[in-house]
């Protein structure tokens, strides 16, 4: 989900200056022998064309190439999971959603050529504000692979897993040694991660008609094509079909927010919840929506309550109720959410929670461990605009770590 809205400190005093501005093929022909004047001629001796050392052969390895993968997903238990999941390649670091499971856990997916949907389980832009340092991959247009097929070569060391909030995924190599048209992946095994009085999965899934679970899994499918319309129309059939489908609602919610209609998306996302209080999903979105209004009091409410849910599931409720908090003045809750976050942060999506959590300590005075934020802020982002900032605020915070605190 991309967004224009920016989280900035109202009073723009943070020690780490958040506030910035808007920054040619040759062969060797064969030869034919020649005849003398009157002779009868003789048939040419056909030679093979020899290339140059700078010939450049096409490698299949390197051309772009329409390729699927399939495979399925199960709990750990070995049943399907009860909700389709996205499937997630990872290359080098990178995530990029190819697309979902059917309601039976199975995938046949053609690589590279999906729309990503930002999920609001995942990573937003809605502190871009903040440094513009936000790492995590921005949805609106086709996966890094582009439309035109993929270069097996460009898959050599990549991965798929599913991603379902609070559960982990195994992984399955893309094996692409001989790759043509579609690869075999090895089964995913989803296992649920501990903690929390709530659900990442609705139960209403599971209840939901037939009908109304069909149109909720063609909207997944028209979403990842970009499909956006047809998407609001089926999840409007699965509503009709089932007012107390969750999911369905939840990802209506995701749809008008991504279309930057915030009213009705809190609409969706207060439906999702009458239909089942104990789904975390949309209470982040509802968290989402008010940090990127600065409603900091809604932000704290509603990832609390993310967070009783679901504590692993959605670690993104832990950075935006640290930027609630600190905004709201409460610097030990904020640097309760910001040291989870971090600890949690794994993929590195946002390296300005460090800058938060080096404000934070350097408020309380330690300048040491602000020094250590900035540090590996610096370290993640060192060519960021407000890098040269940075470091020289760690040299001061250096200084004041070395001054005795009768002398600060």
């Amino acid at each position: 989900m991309k967004s224009s809205t920016r989280i900035v400190s109202t009073s723009c005093t943070l020690v780490f200056a958040m506030c910035l501005p808007a920054a040619a093929q040759r062969t060797s022909p064969g030869s034919a022998p020649s005849s003398s004047p009157g002779s009868r001629p003789s048939t040419p001796t056909v030679q093979p064309s020899i290339p140059s050392p700078g010939t450049n052969f096409p490698n299949p390895q390197t051309q772009r190439q329409i390729l699927y993968i399939s495979g399925a997903v199960v709990m750990q238990d070995g049943t399907p999971p009860p909700e389709p999941v996205a499937i997630e390649r990872v290359c080098g670091g990178a995530a990029h959603k190819e697309g979902y499971t059917d309601s039976k856990g199975r995938y046949q997916i053609q690589l590279g050529q999906n729309f990503e949907l930002q999920d609001v389980s995942e990573s937003s832009n809605v502190s871009s504000g903040l440094g513009g340092m936000n790492g995590g991959s921005g949805a609106g247009g086709p996966g890094g692979m582009g439309m035109g097929g993929v270069s097996p070569r460009d898959l050599m060391g990549c991965e798929v897993r599913a991603m379902l909030p609070g559960f982990q995924s195994t992984t399955a190599m893309i094996r692409v040694e001989g790759a043509f048209g579609e690869i075999r992946m090895d089964t995913i095994t989803l296992q649920r991660l501990g903690g929390g009085e709530g659900t990442t999965i609705s139960l209403t899934t599971m209840q939901a008609p037939k009908n109304a679970r069909k149109a909720y899994e063609k909207a997944q499918k028209d979403v990842t094509k970009n499909n956006l319309k047809d998407a609001e129309k089926e999840l409007t059939k699965a509503v009709e079909e089932y007012p107390r489908f969750a999911a369905a609602w939840a990802l209506l919610g995701m749809i008008n927010q991504q279309n930057k209609q915030n009213d009705e998306a809190s609409k969706d996302f207060q439906q999702a919840i009458n239909a089942d209080p104990q789904y975390a999903k949309p209470y982040f979105g509802l968290a989402v929506i008010a940090a990127t209004q600065q409603n900091w009091k809604d932000t704290v409410r509603m990832s609390d309550q993310v967070n009783r849910l679901a504590p692993l599931a959605y670690p993104e409720a832990y950075f935006f109720g640290g930027v609630a908090n600190y905004n709201l003045g409460d610097m030990d809750n904020a640097e309760r959410n910001m040291r989870k976050y971090i600890s949690l942060d794994n993929e590195h999506r946002r390296p300005v929670a460090a800058l938060y959590l080096g404000d934070i300590l350097a408020r309380k005075q330690d300048f040491a461990g602000a020094a250590e934020q900035a540090k590996a802020y610096l370290a993640l982002a060192p060519n960021a605009p407000n890098s040269p900032g940075v470091r020289e605020k760690l040299k001061q915070l250096e200084q004041l770590s070395a001054t005795p605190a009768k002398q600060q």
